[in-house]
């Protein structure tokens, strides 16, 4: 087999995928173990200093997964043409009003998504999630915003969305030069295969079942931002607004009120459902009016 029959295996092709999360995988955890020895020769403790040592090991970790994003921003990929032809047709202004709906859209979600987490009672038969709940919100509000709600998003959407669901759709979507109506809808299909097979990577890392639903329902959201944004940016606006509003939620007593009653809780839950669908129809709304705009005549 030459190399080039080897680089279209679909064998290579699957490793050229899970490769990255390999590398994100070992990165994250050696970094970790070597700050976590560390931090016990400087007589701290690891479990109270928990989002510092994350913090440190998710910085340490963005240069190598940026390597691979670079990478491929810089191949004439299927999925990077689409993604520059997408963008390409966005002012200024509408990439920024595309990033503050992701982010409500993300904000909203999330808000809804944790509630309904909260009274499914998958968070009392998962040991994972309560051990690791533990530690998530164990840091100041500083580390808090700074690990949770910057650079883990920014390191896990340049990954899974970035790297994981562009190699993906490449791996996937046949070539459609004519453009064909039948083309287009294969296309579409494999997208959305990709949205969820990404998803599933991205829950599965978390290694514990509320996680898992958490982020495998949020992630199909985050990959859907992707293509309508043209880039990794509206999924990462998205993310950092669920992060967000799950800092303000444990570190302020804003939302406090809801824990008054469970009609509180349920209406709080209700609202933020409500809103994440009208931003994210308000996305699609004007992502297709731009290509209507935007659209050839025949």
């Amino acid at each position: 087999m030459n190399p080039r029959d080897r680089q279209n295996s679909p064998i290579f092709k699957s490793f050229h995928i899970i490769y990255p999360v390999f590398v994100y995988f070992v990165a994250t955890n050696l970094s970790m173990s070597l700050f976590t020895m560390l931090a016990v020769f400087l007589g701290a403790d690891p479990k109270e200093q928990y989002m510092s040592l994350q913090t440190a090991s998710v910085a340490v970790t963005v240069p190598f997964i940026a390597r691979f994003y670079q990478k491929d921003r810089n191949e004439p990929t299927v999925f990077w043409e689409h993604m520059n032809l997408t963008i390409a047709k966005k002012s200024t202004l509408m990439r920024a009003l595309d990033g503050i709906l992701m982010f409500l859209a993300g904000a909203a979600a999330g808000f809804a998504l944790n509630n309904l987490l909260m009274v499914s009672g998958l968070e009392d038969i998962s040991q994972g999630y309560q051990e690791v709940n533990q530690y998530l919100f164990s840091g100041g509000i500083f580390l808090e915003l700074l690990g949770a709600c910057l650079l883990t998003p920014f390191l896990e959407e340049l990954l899974y969305r970035g790297v994981v669901y562009g190699r993906l759709c490449d791996l996937m979507i046949l070539d459609n030069e004519e453009k064909t109506s039948r083309g287009r809808k294969r296309e579409r299909q494999s997208r959305a295969l990709a949205m969820v097979l990404s998803a599933l990577l991205f829950g599965v890392i978390h290694m514990n079942l509320v996680q898992f639903v958490y982020a495998g329902i949020l992630g199909i959201l985050l990959a859907w931002f992707v293509e309508k944004a043209g880039h990794f940016y509206g999924a990462l606006l998205a993310h950092i607004g669920a992060n967000l509003i799950a800092v303000i939620r444990v570190k302020t007593p804003i939302f406090s009120w809801m824990e008054s009653g469970t009609f509180a809780f349920y209406a709080a839950t209700l609202a933020a459902a409500v809103a994440g669908i009208v931003f994210i129809a308000a996305i699609q709304f004007v992502s297709s009016g731009r290509s209507q705009k935007h659209e050839i005549p025949q």
